[in-house]
């Protein structure tokens, strides 16, 4: 009875193993840097995206949420992220949210599963 069971099972993680790689995408998150700063006009904090790698990173986005006030806002970085680049972004590319300390940031981009997952600190003083 343990044969069919294990060839049950080595079948399933085979037929994982060959979809998985077939995706063609990473399970590691987007290979970046974040860093933070306030606004230069003092609305909420700009995020500062740096591409880590030696890779060309496409679609960067990025979501922001709050989760006292449930509430979250998306947008498109930018479509390129060239190695060692970085693109900003702030209260004027969200629109009507405003980054603020506490904040989860989660930045995405395409051929990463998963997204790359940061929280705003407070502003030294």
């Amino acid at each position: 009875m343990k044969t069919p069971i294990r060839t049950i099972i080595t079948l399933f993680v085979c037929s994982v193993m060959i979809t998985l790689s077939s995706c063609d995408k990473s399970a590691s998150r987007p290979p970046v840097i974040v860093g933070y700063r306030e606004s230069r006009i003092g609305i909420g904090m700009v995020l500062q995206i740096q591409n880590n790698s030696h890779h060309h990173l496409y679609n960067v986005r990025v979501v922001g949420r709050n989760f006292s006030e449930v509430s979250s806002a998306s947008v498109m970085a930018t479509k390129h992220l060239a190695p060692g680049a970085i693109v900003k972004v702030g209260w004027l590319e969200f629109g009507s949210w405003v980054p603020q300390p506490g904040e989860t940031m989660e930045i995405y981009a395409d051929n990463y599963l998963s997204p790359h997952i940061s929280v705003i600190p407070k502003p030294a003083r």
